[in-house]
């Protein structure tokens, strides 16, 4: 997969016959993978590029920087899961006030015609673009045959008539609600980061832990999980491993929220790297210990817990 990361790099000829899809794609939930597919089924049919057109940041950074909306994906995970569907190409650009107020006509003509030199335009029904969001999917619709040969506007997609949405799965990860937010993400919730260095307190009890530099991302109550662990990004090194979301109440009750992952089995240095840890199963509630003796205890209990309903569950989902 080609990565762009600045409308100036772009390079793209009329006769790459680039098919977009264009959109946020936070999560890259079931809908967001329709909207793929059909853009990939086009590129494919015409002898073209896939293309996706996204941004490396939430517009609420720049439009209300005291509260952005957390993110399902945050760009490296958003790059991951376009990698793992085989997108030819993602062109993923800083969201600035500069494009912030850049027209809606002004970024059809400038950026999808006059740097991507798209024929077709792949859009979900409700996105919405440019200078207060007055462009449209039926805006781009009507430039079609003067812009674009084609512009494919994906419905709302449904799972079980529940409506699928970025919005919704956020909403169901924080609550807890793992199984529901799978359903619609189509795979289990992933929580990602790069691994940095902590205070090496797993190391000294006997159970090393990989800590997770966590960007803005939604996370589900403090608790401890069973995930599976990609190391170096997805289709990488896969293990099985214990996760502790919270705030370290034995030791610190920081305010700050953490993510630390013990895998099993493993003992390696993967500082800097890259780590995917998608929740499989969801063990217990995070909670405080008397002293380290008793917490070690709990972490051997946990670690069993997992490893029995990973065997009980014979292949896994």
């Amino acid at each position: 997969m080609i990565e762009i990361l600045s409308l100036n790099e772009c390079a793209f000829r009329l006769e790459d016959n680039l098919v977009v899809a264009l959109g946020f794609f936070d999560g890259l939930h079931l809908a967001h993978q329709r909207l793929i597919t059909e853009a990939k089924r086009r590129a494919h049919a015409r002898g073209g590029w896939l293309t996706v057109f996204t941004f490396q940041n939430h517009p609420s950074q720049v439009l209300n920087p005291g509260t952005p909306v957390p993110l399902l994906s945050p760009y490296p995970l958003k790059r991951e899961l376009l990698k793992a569907m085989e997108v030819d190409a993602v062109v993923a650009v800083p969201f600035d006030w500069a494009l912030c107020h850049t027209s809606a006509e002004a970024f059809i003509d400038t950026v999808l015609r006059g740097r991507l030199h798209a024929r077709e335009v792949v859009i979900g029904f409700n996105f919405r673009f440019g200078h207060q969001r007055r462009g449209s999917a039926e805006m781009l619709k009507q430039r079609v045959p003067e812009a674009f040969e084609a512009v494919t506007i994906i419905e709302q997609q449904f799972h079980d008539d529940i409506p699928i949405s970025s919005s919704a799965i956020r909403e169901l990860v924080q609550n807890g609600h793992l199984l529901e937010a799978e359903a619609l993400l189509g795979r289990p919730y992933p929580v990602a980061g790069l691994v940095v260095r902590g205070d090496g307190r797993g190391r000294a009890l006997g159970v090393p832990t990989a800590n997770l530099a966590i960007d803005n991302q939604v996370l589900p109550p403090n608790g401890v999980y069973g995930v599976r662990v990609y190391i170096g990004g997805l289709g990488n090194q896969t293990k099985w491993g214990v996760m502790n979301i919270g705030n370290v109440p034995t030791f610190k009750n920081e305010t700050i929220r953490h993510a630390e992952a013990h895998i099993l089995d493993f003992d390696q240095n993967i500082y800097d790297q890259y780590l995917i840890a998608e929740i499989i199963h969801p063990l217990r509630e995070e909670r405080k210990f008397p002293g380290p003796v008793e917490l070690i205890r709990q972490i051997h209990a946990d670690i069993e817990a997992f490893q029995d309903w990973v065997s009980q569950s014979s292949g896994m989902r």
